[in-house]
């Protein structure tokens, strides 16, 4: 995968880490990262079909490497959240509601399969809702919508209308995070592949939607002291199209010292997004008297809050990446390899 766009799938995971575990100093990081997550995910979704499984019979050789990526570290985190929750049961509510055992049938499903997570009053992996968006994309873009431009163009033009028609409320979905209501950002993604060379964006268009990112990102929610603003998460698209853009026209050289850094990076993004509230429980019971990013008295504070947080949701990526996803990475090697030839 080109390394800048590893890069920016890591800073969009910190900034998720960021949101949730100091909003004082990043109200709005989170749901701007997700925007710019939904993008990427429909670009790169649509590369995969049209490079690797373009052809009907490598549907099932598709669907299983999309497995291979996301579940096995989706389960371990699971499997290790729900252990957490069961050691530090109180701590684990305290910072964060949603943290709790499933006790009944209904509220074991969504854990278990991620869809439905957005509805669910319990989920032991709380910022994975969103992943049941992309889930649902995944398929569509996949099988259907991805494999041609035409289909592609269909996709964004049905789904723009519908977001527009959420983010008013006259549709029965929320705005943020649904399959309906930002669908059109994963459409808009996967078109982007179609045109990625079509539209150019040179340094000065680079800088300037760098900056128009970077104030969607943190000037604007830090000004409206709101998270969630759908015309500042429209907006976001936009500059952070050009800036995916930019990367793709502009690749990192595969020579490059950075090239590596920025791979390994791409790689933690998934497990620092999977992990960060599992960790933080356990990190706030040992040595921060079971207290929450709320509970800091200070923006010092919460920093040192956040910095601990951070690095151990790190350092368990890390682990994660080692144990799981790159011995996992061999088998999907031999599926693409299989689906290429």
């Amino acid at each position: 995968m080109n390394a800048g766009l590893n890069l920016v799938r890591f800073f969009l995971a910190a900034n998720v880490v960021a949101f949730h575990l100091w909003n004082a100093a990043a109200p709005g990081a989170g749901p701007i990262a997700v925007i710019g997550f939904f993008f990427t995910s429909g670009f790169l979704i649509t590369q995969v079909v049209q490079e690797v499984y373009a052809q009907p019979r490598k549907i099932g050789a598709f669907v299983l490497n999309r497995s291979l990526r996301i579940f096995p570290q989706y389960f371990a985190a699971l499997g290790l959240g729900l252990l957490v929750i069961r050691a530090y049961p109180g701590v684990a509510y305290h910072i964060n509601t949603y943290l709790r055992w499933p006790a009944t049938p209904a509220e074991w499903v969504p854990q278990l399969t991620v869809f439905g997570l957005i509805d669910a009053h319990v989920r032991v992996l709380p910022a994975t809702w969103t992943l049941g968006t992309e889930l649902y994309f995944y398929l569509l873009i996949g099988l259907l919508t991805g494999r041609s431009r035409w289909t592609a163009l269909a996709l964004a033009v049905v789904s723009i209308p519908v977001g527009a028609l959420c983010a008013l409320g006259k549709l029965p979905f929320p705005f943020y995070g649904s399959a309906m209501g930002n669908g059109f950002v994963l459409a808009l993604g996967s078109l982007a592949y179609f045109h990625r060379q079509a539209i150019r964006v040179g340094w000065p268009g680079f800088v300037l939607a760098l900056l128009a990112w970077l104030a969607n990102l943190y000037l604007v929610p830090g000004l409206e002291q709101s998270d969630l603003d759908p015309v500042n998460l429209t907006a976001s698209v936009l500059p952070f199209a050009a800036i995916l853009l930019f990367l793709v026209q502009h690749p990192l050289p595969r020579t490059s010292r950075l090239a590596p850094l920025f791979d390994t990076l791409g790689k933690l993004a998934y497990p620092l997004f999977l992990l960060h509230w599992t960790v933080s429980v356990v990190l706030s019971a040992l040595f921060f008297d079971g207290q929450a990013s709320f509970d800091a008295t200070d923006l010092l504070h919460g920093g040192e809050y956040f910095a601990a947080m951070f690095a151990g949701a790190l350092a368990c990526s890390v682990g994660f990446y080692l144990l799981i996803d790159r011995p996992i990475e061999h088998l999907r090697r031999r599926v693409r390899g299989r689906a290429a030839a």
